[in-house]
């Protein structure tokens, strides 16, 4: 059955397409490191990791980062972030694990491979193993099956490995307990804040403005900007020149007859109550006599919809309990093969599942259909021209692409070709927002990292493809003061008012220490003491707002030693602190929690436990990394 997922190696790209599939360890998966290139990067027990594959590694971690805060990492800020050793270390870590595993003779069987294979949701049609689905999946990327089963085997073994390594690691009631007590517990202070903003009597000399903005250049440098000319090739400018025929449509519609099947779909009203799937048998049996309940004021003709609003536990309950019309596998099984099995009308009897105990009403059964060549051949006409369009597109760029070459003035080339180049204002990496660009975040990424007068490859932003080079750089530089002058105005009179607060503040908390109360030592300086009301660790502090620093002292203080022998700055201002009042978590809560308590503080061991075993297994390994090749 698995025949076409034993052929042919290829790409190791297959980590890319691993992730979007089924998070299977905790590394990335980096291919083969048998190559013996002349480049190696590091060698692990003697096992060669070569340049190419940390360079992918590293790429694949920055656009994963860039993708998570957009415009907000240039390259200043990536930089900072250590990608290259981050990189390095997930490589190095993989080795030392997979050597580890051989060590132990850890394997896995052909069948058990074969048996995870058929479990990737993205290889799998209406829950079942699909074939075709699977080299198409795998095609699209351009991943050879043999590579993936290779990678794939590679992550099992490494899970089989953590596994082992972790196996007998748990926490006992008693440890869960205490960490309850621990994170349970809740505060309320009474406080005293001397907010910034009341000192506004700030006088700063010229002289002053100069030396802070001559000690603090940095805080003011420009960002780096770019500017850069490009081709662009639009896929409309090449739609006169495709014809398609009507053998061409037909054609299309006989080898892709799944996309005109409109999938049969239900539209259903709900009413939920929420069980835990792990509850004991007491809580189940008094949800199922609630739900009953339920159930026969529905079947005696009561407002299927008013019930929902009244009862369900379900965030579709402001609608009625309304599902709107679904799919079969877009729910759960047991609830999508009660919902197909009834009528328009029908209600069904109450059944369990991982969610808690449903009732299902359907409104509406909307059958299968299928559109015919005749209906579909106006739209199937316009996709093969776009496409078709798109591909004549980027052929014309790959073929100016391939006349053009490094430090080549791309306007001079645009106009042999006859081509208009077009040029761009100077603009940051994180500052171009022309939205004709297709993806304008992309350009720029391109764009910063290109050398001056460097022609980047084909480029596909969506919108067509592109060809840029850049002409001009401002590299980051100090302002002229007078260019900056309010803002560094405006920062010095900050830290003035800051330093001032802090001063009263020390002050305060002085005379408090010599003896007066809160409210005697604030009087003077026209403050009454303010109360938190309780909170919990980790939580924001009720009209302070989340501050660690000033939790994490908050917990410290005892009844024998309610102050707090600092002043602590706040976002807005400093504060003194001093409990006032402490109370433990509600002692019956904890046979609630303890499971879920139990649970997370295992996997936290877990986590800590195997970061040391790895941590171990580097120490006693024998590392030789080329830094060089990393910088």
């Amino acid at each position: 059955m698995l025949s076409i997922m034993r052929k042919q190696a290829g790409s190791w790209i297959i980590k890319i397409i691993l992730f979007a599939i089924v998070v299977v360890f905790i590394f990335w998966g980096v291919g083969s490191f048998q190559s013996r290139e002349a480049n190696t990067v590091a060698k692990v027990n003697g096992e060669i990791i070569p340049y190419e594959a940390y360079r992918d590694a590293y790429n694949r971690l920055r656009d994963q980062f860039r993708r998570a805060y957009g415009g907000a990492l240039d390259e200043a800020a990536l930089k900072g972030l250590r990608l290259n050793e981050q990189a390095l270390d997930q490589i190095v870590n993989r080795v030392l694990m997979l050597q580890e595993a051989r060590r132990l003779n850890l394997q896995i069987s052909e069948k058990a491979l074969d048996e995870a294979i058929f479990q990737i949701p993205a290889f799998q049609n209406n829950g079942v193993f699909d074939q075709e689905r699977a080299r198409m999946v795998l095609g699209q990327s351009n991943i050879s099956t043999a590579e993936f089963r290779k990678n794939y085997r590679d992550d099992l073994v490494l899970n089989k490995l953590r596994a082992l390594v972790l196996d007998g690691i748990d926490t006992t009631e008693a440890e869960a307990r205490e960490w309850y007590d621990w994170y349970g517990a809740e505060v309320n202070l009474e406080y005293l804040f001397f907010p910034t903003k009341r000192y506004q009597d700030i006088t700063l000399k010229e002289e002053e403005i100069a030396e802070y903005f001559k000690t603090h250049e940095s805080d003011y440098l420009t960002e780096p900007k770019v500017k850069a000319n490009y081709l662009f090739f639009d896929p409309n400018a090449f739609k006169s020149q495709v014809a398609i025929s009507k053998e061409q449509i037909e054609a299309y519609y006989n080898s892709h007859k799944a996309e005109f099947v409109t999938e049969k779909t239900v539209e259903a009203r709900h009413i939920l109550l929420k069980l835990d799937a792990n509850a004991d048998q007491k809580q189940v049996d008094e949800k199922k006599q609630e739900v009953d309940k339920i159930y026969k004021m529905a079947k005696e003709g009561k407002d299927f919809a008013e019930l929902a609003k009244q009862y369900s536990e379900d965030s579709s309950r402001e609608q009625g309990g309304y599902l709107g019309a679904f799919k079969k596998d877009a729910m759960v099984a047991p609830f999508a093969e009660k919902a197909f099995s009834l009528k328009p009308g029908e209600i069904s009897e109450p059944f369990r599942t991982e969610f808690g105990w449903h009732i299902i009403k359907v409104e509406k059964i909307n059958e299968a259909q299928t559109t015919s060549l005749e209906a579909a051949s106006e739209n199937i006409r316009k996709k093969l021209v776009e496409e078709k369009a798109r591909e004549l597109a980027r052929q014309k760029a790959e073929a100016i692409y391939d006349t053009l070459f490094d430090g080549e003035d791309l306007a001079k080339a645009a106009k042999a070709h006859d081509l208009t180049v077009r040029t761009t204002d100077f603009f940051s990496a994180k500052g171009l927002t022309d939205q004709s660009l297709g993806n304008p975040q992309k350009f720029a990424e391109v764009a910063f990292s290109l050398e001056k007068m460097a022609i980047s490859e084909v480029l596909d932003l969506g919108n067509g493809y592109y060809l840029l080079q850049v002409v001009d750089r401002q590299e980051a530089a100090v302002p002229a003061l007078e260019a900056v002058k309010e803002r560094v105005r405006e920062d010095l009179a900050q830290k003035r008012r800051a330093e001032r607060a802090k001063a009263d503040a020390e002050a305060c908390l002085a005379q408090i220490k010599q003896g007066k109360t809160l409210s005697e030592a604030g009087a003077q300086y026209d403050l009454q003491p303010l109360q938190t009301g309780f909170f919990k660790r980790g939580e924001a502090i009720p009209k302070i707002g989340y501050d660690p620093q000033i939790s994490a002292a908050a917990f410290e203080l005892k009844s024998d030693k309610a102050l707090a022998d600092k002043a602590y700055e706040g976002t807005d201002g400093w504060y003194l602190i001093q409990l006032k009042e402490r109370k433990p978590p509600a002692a019956d809560d904890f046979s609630k929690e303890k499971e879920n308590i139990i649970k997370r503080l295992t996997e936290q061991k877990k986590q800590s436990a195997f970061g040391q075993w790895l941590a171990d297994l580097r120490a006693r390994g024998k590392l030789d990394i080329n830094y060089k090749l990393i910088q």
